[in-house]
C-alpha cells in the first residue's frame, strides 16, 4: 500500500523517534487489550499519530475527541496512559484497510458536538488531491497552531505532509513567542485567522516574511487581515472552506472563493449548499450560498436567518453592517432568549472604546442604529457590550454561550501584589463593566462609592474588620476614573486605621483613611 510506504518514510523534524516503528509497537500493545474502538485525545502530534495509526493498523476504530472528555464505558488513550502502550511487545504486521473508519467530533459551535464517521481511504484520496492541486512535495515543511484532533488539522498537518513526502513540526505552536523561535524561512504554516491576527499585532510580526505558505481555516479570513499579512510576507495565503462532514470544499488564494476541481456543489430549495466529492459522498450543509460556475459565495448560515415582522432577516448581514461602523472588533447577533426581539453582543474596537469614553453606551448604540436603520429598521433592540466573545480555538462563537454573555454582569479582574508593606490591586476597567452603563449614561465614570467599595473589599481580604462601626475619616477624589483606564488601589494598615490611595493611569485620583471599629 502506497500510503503505508509514505508513513514509513515520514519524519517529524523535532522528534528523533521513528514514527512507523512506534506505530507498530503501539498497535501490538493495544491489540493485547482487544478493544473494538478507542477514544483518543493526545496533546502532542507525534503521540497522536502513533496512537491513531496504531489503532487503524490493527483494525481498531479510533474516536478522535474534540476535548479531553472521555466516556466511562469506552477504552481511551490520553497523555497519562499513552506511554503504557510503548513497552516492548510482540511484533505485528500492520494492515491499513482503506475502508476502515474512524470518528471525528464537530466543533459544537452551533450545538452539541457530533461524531462524524470518516473513511481512511477518503482521507488518503483527499490528501493526494491537495498535494497535486496545491503543489506540495517533499521540499515542504509544515508547522501548525491548530489541533490534530479536528478535521482541518488532521488533513493539513497530518495526512497532507505524509502523502506529500514533506516534513512537519510535531509541536503545536499556538503562541507568537513559540512561533518566532522557529526559522520561518520557506515553511508552510497551518493556522487560523484568530492567531494570524495576533501574529501581525506582535512587535516581531516582520519575521513572518520568509513563510512559503499560510494555510488557514476555521473562520472567515477577512480581506483587511489578508492585506495586512501580504504587506509583511510574500507567502501564498490559502484560505480553506470546508467542514468535518465534507472535508475541503473550496479555497481562496486572494481573489475569490473557488470550488476545488473535484468538488460538485448544488443548492437546495432554500439556497443551502450541498457538496459531493471523492472524499465526501454527499452532504447537505446549512450554509446559505450562491454558485456561479466554480465561484462560491457564502452568505451566512441558514440557521442564522430569522423571521421578523414577516420578513426574513440574515443575522450575519446585520453583524457585517455593524462592523462597517469601525466601532467593533467583533459582534454576534441572535434572538433574545426572553423576548421576540434581536439582541447583539458587542466587542469594542479602539475606536469604539474612544466613543464609549466620550458618549457612553448611548453614543455607541446611536451610531450603530444609524447604520442599521435604512435596511434593518429597529430590528436590534438590545445591545450588550462584552470584553470578549470568547470564541473557541477554531475562531468560532459557541451559540450556547449567547444567553450567558447577554445576562452576565462582568466584574474587574485584579492583579494583586505587595511591596514594602503596601498591598496593590491593579486592573484595567473594561467598558463592559455594568457600572459604566448604569450610571452617567452619556459620560461613563466609575462612581466614588464603587471605588470605596473596592477599598472595603480588599481591606477585608487583608484581615481588616470593616463593619458598620468603621468611620471614613478622610476622603478626597482628585480626578475622574473612566472606561479603559488603568486603576491601582494601594492599601496599608497602621494603628487600627486603613490608609488607601487610588491611582488612575499612574496619577493619584483619590486618597482616604478609614478608622476601624469603635
Amino acid at each position: 500500500m502506497e500510503f503505508e510506504n509514505s508513513l514509513k518514510e515520514f519524519k517529524f523534524v523535532d522528534i528523533d523517534k521513528n514514527l512507523y516503528s512506534q506505530v507498530v509497537i503501539f498497535g501490538a500493545n493495544l491489540k493485547e487489550y482487544g478493544p473494538s474502538e478507542v477514544e483518543i485525545y493526545l496533546s502532542e502530534t507525534f503521540d497522536f499519530c502513533v496512537a491513531f495509526f496504531g489503532a487503524l493498523a490493527i483494525g481498531v476504530r479510533p474516536i478522535l475527541l474534540a476535548k479531553p472528555i472521555f466516556s466511562s464505558d469506552k477504552f481511551n488513550i490520553n497523555d497519562e496512559n499513552f506511554k503504557n502502550f510503548l513497552t516492548p511487545a510482540r511484533n505485528i504486521e500492520p494492515k491499513f484497510d482503506i475502508n476502515s473508519t474512524f470518528f471525528l467530533q464537530t466543533s459544537g459551535s452551533t450545538g452539541k458536538s457530533k461524531n462524524i464517521p470518516k473513511r481512511l481511504g477518503a482521507m488518503i484520496e483527499e490528501g493526494l488531491f491537495l498535494k497535486e492541486e496545491l503543489g506540495f512535495n517533499e521540499s515542504d515543511t509544515f508547522f501548525s497552531s491548530v489541533s490534530h484532533q479536528h478535521m482541518f488539522g488532521l488533513t493539513f498537518k497530518v495526512f497532507l505532509p505524509i502523502i506529500s513526502g514533506a516534513k512537519a513540526v510535531s509541536k503545536e505552536l499556538n503562541y507568537p513567542e513559540a512561533i518566532f523561535e522557529l526559522d520561518l524561512s520557506n515553511l508552510s504554516f497551518v493556522t487560523s485567522p484568530v492567531l494570524l491576527q495576533t501574529l501581525i499585532s506582535s512587535p516581531r510580526a516582520a519575521e513572518i516574511s520568509g513563510l512559503k505558505n499560510i494555510i488557514c481555516a476555521g473562520s472567515v479570513l477577512k480581506s483587511e487581515l489578508r492585506a495586512s499579512i501580504a504587506k509583511l510576507s510574500s507567502a501564498r495565503i490559502i484560505d480553506i472552506y470546508g467542514s468535518t462532514e465534507t472535508g475541503v470544499v473550496a479555497r481562496n488564494l486572494g481573489e475569490e472563493l473557488l470550488l476545488f476541481s473535484k468538488v460538485k456543489a448544488g443548492l437546495s430549495e432554500d439556497e443551502a449548499l450541498n457538496v459531493s466529492s471523492p472524499w465526501c459522498e454527499f452532504f447537505q450543509t446549512s450554509d446559505w450560498a450562491q454558485i456561479e460556475g466554480n465561484r462560491l459565495t457564502l452568505k451566512g448560515r441558514i440557521d442564522r436567518i430569522v423571521k421578523l415582522n414577516d420578513k426574513r432577516v440574515n443575522l450575519i448581514s446585520i453583524e457585517n453592517k455593524m462592523l462597517e461602523s469601525g466601532l467593533l472588533k467583533d459582534c454576534y447577533c441572535d434572538t433574545h432568549p426572553k423576548f421576540k426581539r434581536l439582541a447583539a453582543l458587542l466587542e469594542l474596537s479602539q475606536e469604539g472604546v474612544k466613543l464609549f469614553r466620550n458618549s457612553g453606551k448611548k453614543g455607541v448604540v446611536g451610531r450603530l442604529n444609524e447604520l442599521l436603520r435604512p435596511e434593518f429598521k429597529n430590528s436590534v433592540r438590545y445591545f450588550k457590550i462584552v470584553s470578549s466573545l470568547c470564541k473557541n480555538a477554531q475562531g468560532k462563537f459557541i451559540k450556547a454561550n449567547f444567553k450567558e454573555l447577554l445576562e452576565k454582569s462582568e466584574e474587574p479582574n485584579w492583579d494583586k501584589s505587595r511591596e514594602n508593606g503596601i498591598y496593590k490591586f491593579k486592573t484595567k476597567l473594561s467598558p463592559a463593566l455594568g457600572i459604566f452603563t448604569e450610571h452617567f449614561p452619556n459620560l461613563p465614570l466609575l462612581p466614588g462609592f464603587v471605588q470605596l467599595d473596592f477599598v472595603f473589599k480588599f481591606a477585608r481580604e487583608l484581615g481588616a474588620e470593616i463593619g458598620d462601626q468603621c468611620v471614613v475619616e478622610n476622603l478626597k477624589f482628585l480626578k475622574f476614573v473612566r472606561p479603559n483606564d488603568e486603576l491601582c488601589i494601594e492599601i496599608s494598615q497602621k494603628d487600627e486605621k486603613v490608609y488607601f490611595e487610588i491611582f488612575c493611569n499612574g496619577d493619584r485620583s483619590a486618597t482616604g483613611r478609614i478608622k476601624l471599629g469603635l
